[in-house]
C-alpha cells in the first residue's frame, strides 16, 4: 500500500513537468508553422486579427455560460478602459509586432527575446518607482547581474549570427518542402536585426501589459472575464489598424486551407490548450514553476531546427543560452526577494491571522 501511494506520488510529480516541456515544444511547433503561413503571402496582421477573433468567440461563450454574474459587471468606464489599454499593448502592438518580427528573424530568436520579459519587468517596477534599487540587498545585485547577462546575450542575437552549426551556407529561405506548402525555419539574414529588434520591442510592451493586468485583476478579480474582454478589444483594433495602412481587402479573405488550420489551431490552443494546462501546473506548483520551463523553448527550437531543417547557427544558439541564464537568474534574484519579504512579514506579523491573508494577496499577484 505504501508502495502504491509512492509510486502515484512519483507520477504527480512528472505529470506536470511532462506537460509543461510539452507545451512549449507545441507552442514552437505553431510558431514555425506560423512562419510558413507568412512566407506565403499571409499578412501577419490578417493572422493575429483572425487567431483573436476565434479567441473572443470562444472566450465570451465560456465567460457568458460560467461567469455571467461578472459579465454584467464589466460595463464600467474606468474597466472598459483598462480592457482597451490590455487589448492594445498586449495584442495590437505586442502581438503584430511579435509575429512581424517571426517574419524576419527565426523562432530561435522569439525564444531568446521572450527571454527578456523578467528584465523589462525590473526596469518598469524601477521607473515607477514601485521597487527601489537597493544594491545592498542580495536579491538586487543578483537580479541586476541576470539582467546584464541577459542584455549581452540579446546583443548576441541580434548582431552576430554565425555560420550554420551543420555544413552548407544559408542563403535565403531555408524550407521543408512539401507540393503545396513550405515549411520555413529561418528568413534572409539581410532582416535579422529588424526582425530581432521588433521582437525585443514586443517583448517590452508584453511587460507593460503584464503590469497594467495585475493591476486589472486587483480591482475586478475574474481573470477568464478580463481576458475575454480585452481579447475583443485587441481584435477589433488589429482588424481597424490594418485596414487602414494596408487598405488591401482581399488579404483578408480566408480560404479553406493549411492557412485557416494554422489560425484555428493557434487560437483553440492558446485560448483552451496552453492557459488551462498552465493554470493547472500553477495551482499544484506554484507561478515560479510555470515560469521556470520558458527557456524550454530553447530546446524545442534546437530540435526543430537542426532534425527538419538543418538552419542553426552558432551565433544565435549561443546568445539564446546565454539570455536564458540571464532569465533564470533573474528569476532567482526574485524568488530570493519573495523570501525576504516573507521571513520579514515572519517576523513582524503577531498572529497567523494576520500573515496568512498576507501571502494570499501576494499569491493571487504573482498568478497573474
Amino acid at each position: 500500500m505504501e508502495l502504491t501511494r509512492g509510486n502515484n506520488n512519483k507520477i504527480w510529480e512528472v505529470i506536470p513537468f511532462l506537460c509543461m516541456f510539452l507545451i512549449e515544444g507545441c507552442t514552437i511547433a505553431l510558431t514555425i508553422t506560423a512562419k510558413s503561413a507568412m512566407a506565403i503571402g499571409m499578412s501577419q496582421f490578417v493572422f493575429v486579427a483572425y487567431s483573436n477573433a476565434l479567441s473572443s468567440i470562444l472566450l465570451v461563450v465560456y465567460c457568458l455560460i460560467y461567469h455571467r454574474d461578472s459579465m454584467k459587471k464589466v460595463f464600467n468606464v474606468k474597466l472598459l478602459s483598462r480592457f482597451f489599454l490590455l487589448g492594445l499593448t498586449g495584442i495590437t502592438i505586442a502581438q503584430n509586432l511579435a509575429f512581424t518580427g517571426l517574419r524576419d528573424s527565426s523562432p530561435i530568436v522569439v525564444c531568446a527575446m521572450g527571454l527578456l520579459l523578467p528584465s523589462f519587468q525590473f526596469f518598469l517596477n524601477l521607473i515607477l518607482r514601485k521597487a527601489k534599487l537597493n544594491i545592498e540587498s542580495k536579491s538586487t545585485r543578483i537580479k541586476l547581474t541576470g539582467v546584464a547577462v541577459s542584455i549581452i546575450g540579446a546583443i548576441t542575437v541580434a548582431v552576430y549570427l554565425g555560420p550554420s552549426i551543420l555544413q552548407g551556407p544559408i542563403i535565403g529561405p531555408i524550407m521543408l518542402r512539401s507540393s503545396k506548402f513550405q515549411f520555413v525555419f529561418i528568413t534572409t539574414t539581410e532582416e535579422w536585426m529588424f526582425g530581432t529588434s521588433l521582437l525585443a520591442l514586443a517583448t517590452f510592451f508584453i511587460a507593460v501589459w503584464s503590469m497594467i493586468q495585475v493591476s486589472t485583476f486587483s480591482r475586478f478579480p475574474d481573470m477568464m472575464v478580463i481576458v475575454a474582454c480585452y481579447t475583443v478589444f485587441g481584435t477589433i483594433q488589429t482588424f481597424f489598424v490594418d485596414i487602414i495602412a494596408n487598405g488591401d481587402l482581399s488579404a483578408w479573405k480566408l480560404h479553406w486551407d493549411l492557412e485557416l488550420l494554422i489560425i484555428v489551431l493557434t487560437a483553440l490552443f492558446g485560448t483552451l490548450v496552453r492557459s488551462r494546462i498552465q493554470a493547472w501546473c500553477m495551482s499544484l506548483k506554484g507561478p515560479m514553476y510555470v515560469a521556470m520551463f520558458k527557456p524550454a523553448g530553447i530546446f524545442w527550437a534546437n530540435f526543430f531546427g537542426e532534425s527538419f531543417f538543418g538552419t542553426l547557427c552558432y551565433g544565435s544558439v549561443m546568445g539564446t543560452i546565454i539570455v536564458g541564464v540571464g532569465y533564470y537568474t533573474v528569476l532567482w534574484g526574485v524568488r530570493e526577494e519573495a523570501k525576504k519579504q516573507a521571513d520579514d512579514s515572519t517576523k513582524t506579523a503577531p498572529s497567523d491571522d494576520i500573515k496568512t491573508p498576507l501571502l494570499q494577496n501576494q499569491d493571487a499577484d504573482e498568478q497573474v
